[in-house]
């Protein structure tokens, strides 16, 4: 129960932070927008309604898109801020305090970015959805494995071109820093602490090194069979997954073992299975 009312509490911070970034900055400066408050100023000038009612309705049709692909509980946290972010954009539309700062149109493309970006990674950490295009990006990273942060890139880029042909450049040029920003902060909110690698380790002190790797380092491995390309020795060569912020340690124990080993690092988009999405 815990768990799920901080869940629902870290949706809401979330949601007041990207709610501010257009409210605060990217509104006042009249920069091109991405994501559905772009859309929305674009049918601003189409229909006799208020931004915000314009935002409602289509984070109503995108929450319907949500309900059929995505799963309840994400859905159920999602209708919290399809409905709260329009009010929340309406008071800080508001809001001056900030209005000196706002003036700098490059620092407020740069402050716009990083509150969308990290209030946006909070809100998906948290499972749920500021009621913008992250929904998509959820449901195709679900079904394709499509990086989140490229689903709401190309959405933004999208809305933007079409805000484009009637604003001046330096404003879409604001507008692109914007998204930018917000596409980096994303990506580093989500992985922040979870980011992986793939470490292969080619060394004749294998066993050694295996037994560090179990013992020291908490970590499983899977040793493939291979044969040297010169010599057309066998030998084992050690996989194994671990966090980033491990890598340095298990290198320093690797090369103290064995100063001649062979390590092969790499980045890896997704682990799964016993001891990462299922428990040991």
């Amino acid at each position: 129960m815990k768990k799920k009312l901080l869940s629902y509490l870290l949706i809401v911070v979330g949601g007041t932070m990207t709610a501010a970034a257009f409210g605060l900055f990217v509104l006042p400066q009249n920069f091109v927008a991405g994501g559905v408050t772009g859309l929305s100023v674009i049918l601003q000038n189409l229909l006799p309604l208020p931004l915000s009612a314009i935002v409602l309705c289509i984070n109503i049709l995108l929450f319907l898109v949500g309900w059929l692909f995505a799963g309840k509980e994400f859905i159920f946290k999602t209708l919290i801020m399809t409905f709260l972010f329009p009010v929340l954009l309406d008071v800080f539309s508001q809001i001056d305090l900030f209005l000196p700062l706002s003036q700098d149109p490059f620092l407020s493309s740069l402050l716009a970015g990083c509150l969308l970006g990290i209030g946006s990674g909070i809100i998906l950490r948290a499972n749920g959805s500021s009621g913008g295009f992250d929904i998509l990006g959820v449901v195709l990273n679900k079904k394709f494995r499509i990086p989140v942060s490229v689903v709401m890139y190309v959405c933004d880029c999208t809305v933007i071109l079409l805000q484009a042909v009637s604003k001046p450049l330096l404003q879409t040029v604001y507008g692109v820093i914007v998204i930018l920003v917000t596409s980096i902060m994303v990506n580093k909110v989500i992985t922040y602490g979870r980011s992986e690698v793939q470490l292969l380790i080619f060394s004749s002190e294998h066993e050694k090194i295996r037994q560090e790797l179990l013992h020291t380092f908490d970590l499983g491995l899977t040793f493939l069979q291979a044969e040297g390309g010169y010599h057309l020795d066998p030998s084992k060569v050690i996989l194994t997954i671990l966090p980033y912020r491990k890598i340095n340690d298990v290198k320093k124990m690797i090369y103290t073992i064995d100063p001649t080993a062979f390590t092969v690092i790499d980045n890896v988009n997704y682990v799964g299975g016993r001891g990462f999405t299922i428990s040991r």
